[in-house]
């Protein structure tokens, strides 16, 4: 309990610590932060606030597939409740561990076992990173101009490519590599199943769930005045969601501003624009979808007494497998 307090006090400090440096080290106005705040098109920001609900909904249904390829049948609604109520517990944990929380939703109803359920979360993780990724190295790329005078798009083909080429590698050395052990074994059967025709569905759904988002942050920039280009806005999100999972910072702030007013000053954006695209940004995913989440979870709580029971096991088995 100690232990956990003083990660969330040194979470804390990290934050003010962050935002204060931005502060002293920007040319800071707080007249300027306000008349951007109050010119703030409050009908078109609302159209995003639809977003989050439609992206999660998305990804439940994604993950409904994925529990299918488990053999595991699980109500639509269900699905999307355990997805609603995990992404909260997600928003409080470091890099969104606690959306493992939504595998006991499954396995209090259904008998099927942890490594099973286990196995549907790690997958839909990869899916959200292979974009993360795929859009995040598209923007660094873009942004330093490596291949000069090639559009966005152009940056997002070429990078798919590589990702591409990177997991036909991993593929080839991961079959090759002798080792059965758990971890091997999990690694191996993830990776080489993530491009078969079984998941042409499941990736489906997952560009699509990225498209709901860059739109709703496009409407969150239409409601600052402010137009970017849908693809970069993608790389924006991409590469910000990937320095918030750094986990140094209370619900990524401050690591959150810090990257967007990086990233808006190569649109000649002030940092007092990219500070409140961050509140409104943080408003319409993570407090909204948070808020919806928790209704979620007080309708449906989940077992805490399967979720120790689950946690001995893994414990116990992360021991045999050291001295095997």
């Amino acid at each position: 309990m100690q232990k956990n307090k003083l990660t969330l006090i040194l979470k804390i400090i990290g934050s003010v610590a962050i935002l204060g440096l931005l502060i002293s080290r920007t040319s800071w106005d707080f007249e300027s932060f306000q008349k951007i705040y109050q010119d703030i098109d409050v009908p078109i920001y609302c159209i995003s606030l639809s977003g989050v609900i439609i992206l999660l909904f998305l990804k439940s249904i994604r993950w409904k597939l994925l529990l299918r390829e488990e053999k595991c049948e699980y109500p639509y609604f269900s699905t999307f409740l355990a997805y609603m109520s995990s992404y909260t517990i997600g928003l409080l944990t470091p890099g969104r561990v606690g959306e493992i929380a939504r595998l006991y939703y499954v396995r209090q109803e259904r008998e099927i076992s942890f490594y099973k359920t286990f196995k549907t979360i790690v997958k839909d993780r990869i899916f959200d990173f292979s974009i993360l990724i795929w859009f995040g190295l598209s923007g660094l790329l873009f942004f330093y101009k490596v291949l000069n005078g090639l559009q966005a798009y152009m940056y997002v083909i070429i990078c798919a490519a590589i990702i591409l080429i990177t997991w036909i590698i991993g593929r080839i050395i991961l079959n090759k590599i002798k080792n059965d052990n758990l971890f091997f074994s999990f690694l191996r059967e993830s990776w080489n199943t993530m491009f078969n025709r079984r998941m042409i569905y499941p990736w489906l759904l997952t560009f699509l769930s990225y498209l709901v988002s860059f739109i709703a942050n496009w409407v969150i920039l239409k409601a600052l005045n402010q137009t970017i280009d849908i693809v970069e806005v993608g790389f924006i999100l991409s590469i910000m969601s990937l320095i918030t999972l750094i986990p140094i910072t209370l619900a990524g702030f401050g690591t959150r501003e810090a990257s967007l007013i990086f990233l808006f000053s190569f649109y000649l954006l002030s940092p007092e624009t990219a500070i409140v695209f961050s509140l409104l940004q943080f408003t319409s995913f993570f407090l909204w979808g948070g808020i919806i989440g928790w209704v979620f979870w007080m309708i449906k709580p989940v077992s805490f007494s399967m979720i120790r029971q689950d946690a001995a096991k893994l414990v116990s088995l992360l021991k045999r497998e050291k001295t095997v």
